[in-house]
């Protein structure tokens, strides 16, 4: 069993550092940083989390907000018209990216029991191929370790992958008053060659929009 394990492990390992190779050959990154207002959205959570335990995480949250903010920019999505997005998961044996199929199809609850599904197979090594192929792009959430900005490795043949940093009550101004809120920093790594600055961007804008207006995303 142990032997098994260590295979897995290097085995992974060698998969990992293949693609990670791959990318710094070929990919030519830039990364984009801001902060949401994520106020609203802690609060839509710990609704959520009461009504029916446990609730979606927010990795969940962010990966209904990706995928609507990725039909509205194509480009970012390397131009697929399905939205299927992986979420980086530490495992026993590695860093794993199981996928969320046609996550722009799905409601947050169908996301949070298939991230669930996916995410307990990852760690119990069951995870079946078409769990792990065909993302368009990527989320990798962080926040969990304290950490706020970082610069995510972008998967070939993605376009981008966006990094989730810490939610921090922080004081800010609204409407002239110093107020306390709840802010959640986002990085977003754009492979150059195929998106500019400014749409991806606007990218970011919009998934900074629809962090800080659950609304606009919760009853499409």
């Amino acid at each position: 069993m142990l032997r098994a394990r260590i295979r897995r492990s290097l085995g992974i390992r060698r998969i990992t550092a293949e693609r990670l190779t791959a990318s710094a050959a070929q990919v030519v990154p830039v990364t984009l940083t801001t902060d949401a207002d994520a106020t609203t959205l802690v609060d839509l959570r710990t609704q959520a989390t009461r009504d029916a335990e446990p609730g979606p995480t927010f990795t969940d949250l962010l990966i209904k907000i990706a995928a609507t903010a990725l039909r509205d920019h194509p480009a970012l999505n390397a131009q697929h018209e399905h939205v299927h997005v992986g979420i980086a998961v530490d495992t026993p044996h590695g860093l794993i990216v199981p996928v969320v199929r046609d996550a722009h199809e799905r409601s947050v609850d169908s996301i949070a029991r298939e991230t669930t599904r996916l995410i307990e197979a990852a760690r119990n090594a069951r995870s079946r191929p078409e769990d792990l192929s065909d993302a368009t792009f990527t989320i990798t959430n962080l926040g969990m370790y304290d950490i706020d900005a970082f610069t995510p490795v972008i998967t070939l043949p993605q376009t981008a992958v966006l990094g989730v940093g810490r939610v921090v009550a922080r004081p800010v101004v609204v409407d002239e008053a110093v107020v306390v809120r709840k802010m959640l920093a986002l990085s977003l790594t754009f492979d150059h060659r195929l998106v500019d600055g400014a749409p991806a961007a606007r990218f970011l804008q919009t998934i900074k929009l629809l962090v800080e207006h659950p609304t606009r995303w919760l009853f499409r």
